[in-house]
């Protein structure tokens, strides 16, 4: 009992003597903001890989009307086109594409069929050097997307 209890008293006379380590915690507040924007230290990325400085956006709206063999249709379509630089040889691009067909005589369900968000061009690119490139590109248009048996030479068969 009396080694317990001198252990104890080495114990708590050690631990008055030793000092103790404060950290300021009060200038390291954590918020949601920090952990997705950080300091310009990295170039300013977000979520720590994407930096804005590389991204670049564009819009553009076409609207079309045809007519042809009675048949009348009219497109509205909103693309939205991407690019991100990867590296310096390394991008990365893409179209996405908004497409309504307010006005068809070819019937309500073609009409409804064209409507929707489409993925029309993704594109890598890889230039290492002036002369030499690697292009790697799907495309989809989803006007010449429509098959008709009859007639193989227009867009949506006609």
């Amino acid at each position: 009992m009396k080694k317990i209890a001198g252990l104890l008293m080495l114990m708590l006379l050690l631990s008055s003597v030793s000092y103790a380590q404060f950290k300021d915690q009060l200038s390291d507040k954590s918020s949601v903001e920090n952990s997705l924007f950080r300091s310009n230290d990295d170039g300013g990325s977000l979520f720590g890989f994407i930096n804005p400085a590389n991204f670049s956006m564009r819009q553009s709206v076409s609207m079309n009307y045809m007519t042809m063999g009675g048949q009348s249709l009219s497109l509205a379509m909103y693309t939205n086109s991407m690019t991100y630089k990867i590296s310096q040889p390394l991008t990365l691009s893409a179209d996405v594409s908004l497409m309504s067909s307010p006005y068809s005589t070819l019937g309500n369900s073609f009409q409804k069929s064209i409507n929707g968000i489409y993925l029309t061009r993704a594109e890598l690119n890889y230039r290492p050097t002036k002369n030499f490139s690697v292009d790697v590109q799907f495309n989809r248009n989803p006007l010449y997307s429509y098959y008709n048996p009859y007639y193989y030479y227009g867009p949506m068969g006609w």
